[in-house]
């Protein structure tokens, strides 16, 4: 009886050794799911809030401070998932008949581009593991409506 025992002893040992090495890829592939489902989230927040920027510099083209309004409406936009964005720039540009032009001389019907650029940190599950940053830079044409 005393053999028996100790076979069951080893095989209960051996049973947590193979649950511990089938869990960790499974707990792995759990969270990367997790994950990239909330980058992608993150991603179409990011671009909607680029795109009600624009909306915005479309409407307000010949306001002087269009370009730190813009930023504003995109940061609000986002609000407390801003933390998520290291970085954030926010640029205007203009075309009037295919040249550049200051955003604020834009006629209607001139194009408005909205451009914004940033780093994506993802979340860190993993103790003392580095995770990279990813480089985002998203850009909205619209057609202008003000203007002179």
């Amino acid at each position: 009886m005393s053999s028996q025992r100790r076979l069951q002893n080893r095989r209960k040992g051996a049973t947590v050794v193979e649950t511990a090495m089938v869990l960790l890829p499974i707990l792995m592939l759990t969270f990367g799911i997790f994950e990239y489902g909330r980058f992608l989230m993150h991603l179409n927040m990011y671009n909607n809030a680029i795109r009600e920027g624009c909306r915005y510099a479309v409407v307000n083209n010949t306001n002087s401070t269009v370009s730190t309004a813009t930023k504003a409406v995109v940061d609000n936009y986002l609000g407390n998932e801003l933390r998520n964005y290291k970085n954030l720039a926010v640029t205007l540009s203009g075309t009037h008949s295919g040249t550049a032009t200051a955003v604020t001389d834009l006629a209607p019907g001139d194009f408005l581009t909205v451009t914004a650029t940033t780093q994506y940190s993802l979340m860190n599950i993993v103790p003392f593991v580095t995770v990279p940053t990813l480089t985002l830079t998203r850009s909205v044409t619209m057609s202008c409506e003000g203007g002179t």
